[in-house]
């Protein structure tokens, strides 16, 4: 039976896990903002180019992470990479008002300076 120690535990690697993907977030999105700015290459074309490669890596790890992949099987790991995106850009839109105000923020610091 799980006891409250468990429950902790359990959020302490929920934590851990958060915090590494953030990691990885970061220095992924640094690697991407100076391949935009060492290559002048537009957003639109960034935006697109990563959700391609997001579906290729999604269809690559299922296809290797599967003893017998299938066509249906395929479809459903697509169909829950949709909802995770679509959950992504619901949560981007419920907090745009916050996003613009940060921009803004940073926008003006870097004007002041």
């Amino acid at each position: 039976m799980a006891g409250p120690d468990d429950t902790f535990d359990e959020d302490k690697d929920d934590e851990a896990y958060a915090a590494e993907q953030e990691e990885h977030a970061e220095e992924i999105r640094e690697m991407v903002l100076e391949y935009l700015d060492d290559n002048d290459v537009d957003e639109a074309t960034v935006v697109y180019t990563m959700l391609d490669l997001a579906l290729s890596i999604t269809m690559s790890g299922y296809a290797m992470s599967v003893e017998k992949p299938s066509v249906q099987g395929l479809r459903m790991e697509l169909d829950r990479f949709a909802k995770d995106f679509g959950d992504a850009v619901r949560d981007a839109k419920k907090n745009a008002d916050q996003f613009l105000e940060e921009v803004k923020t940073s926008l003006e610091a870097a004007n002041d300076d």
